[in-house]
């Protein structure tokens, strides 16, 4: 509130800095086009008001689609890499006489084919898989470092304002969450058509609200888009993929243990 009765009074570039002692805490700043662009003094006409809401409701689309693309392929990625750091502690365990039948290399083979497979192949060959092992994690930090270096990048090129902070760390790991929620839990048919869209207008319009106002209400922002998601999570949850369990299991349609997802197909 404070930020926005500066800029609209003096309407011109402002920066505002909260000290405690000889400590900064946080500082804000804005130029004199941000804050005409979000309330312009003299009013906008309707054909340039819509076309400015259009422009914001693309930029929003584009930067919503961008996050949670990028954030779906490295949580698949993490979660495929990851299955790599069990085979060395079944390998080890299996050394040292004290396996698990739950954690054999037979069991993670199965569990995880596509690294169990080149695991066997090796161990048949009678060659040793650290260097499968080495590689796999390898990729699974470049990875990391990639998805962290995309998250810097977005903060310079999606949020050129100033916003709290934390906040587009917030977005980015809430992004995360919902990507990781899609992959383990959405498997019925009808949540595959539900989820995926309510989750994406909701993170849109938190975009929209965001790029529309000069310093909106960042946190509340995120937090009722929070709280959306995560309703929409618990009424998937209850009312499509419960349902679906007790479903026809020869049916493609039922999630089972062989075909976890359900095949979609609109």
């Amino acid at each position: 509130i404070v930020i926005n009765e500066l800029a609209y009074t003096f309407r011109s570039r402002g920066f505002l800095e909260r000290v405690e002692g000889q400590v900064e805490l946080e500082s804000w700043a804005w130029s004199a086009e941000q804050v005409e662009s979000a309330a312009p003094l003299v009013g906008r006409s309707v054909a340039a008001a819509a076309a400015r809401k259009v422009q914001v409701v693309l930029k929003s689309v584009i930067a919503v689609l961008l996050i949670l693309s990028v954030s779906g392929f490295f949580i698949r990625v993490a979660v495929n890499g990851s299955a790599v750091l069990m085979f060395p502690l079944a390998l080890a365990a299996e050394a040292c006489g004290s396996g698990n039948s739950r954690m054999s290399v037979g069991v993670l083979t199965r569990s995880f084919p596509w690294i169990g497979v080149h695991v066997e192949v090796l161990r048949r060959a009678g060659r040793s898989p650290w260097p499968l092992f080495r590689s796999h994690l390898a990729f699974l930090v470049f990875q990391s470092f990639a998805y962290l270096s995309c998250n810097l990048a977005w903060r310079f090129i999606l949020y050129k304002k100033s916003s709290p902070e934390g906040f587009e760390e917030r977005v980015f790991s809430f992004c995360s969450i919902l990507e990781l929620f899609n992959l383990i839990f959405v498997r019925s048919v009808r949540s595959s058509v539900v989820f995926p869209k309510l989750a994406t207008a909701i993170m849109v319009y938190l975009h929209f609200y965001i790029f529309c106002s000069l310093y909106p209400f960042h946190t509340l922002a995120l937090v009722l888009a929070a709280l959306s998601c995560v309703y929409c999570m618990v009424y998937c949850l209850n009312h499509f993929e419960e349902p679906a369990l007790r479903g026809d299991p020869f049916a493609h349609a039922t999630p089972t243990a062989v075909h976890p997802r359900a095949l979609y197909m609109p």
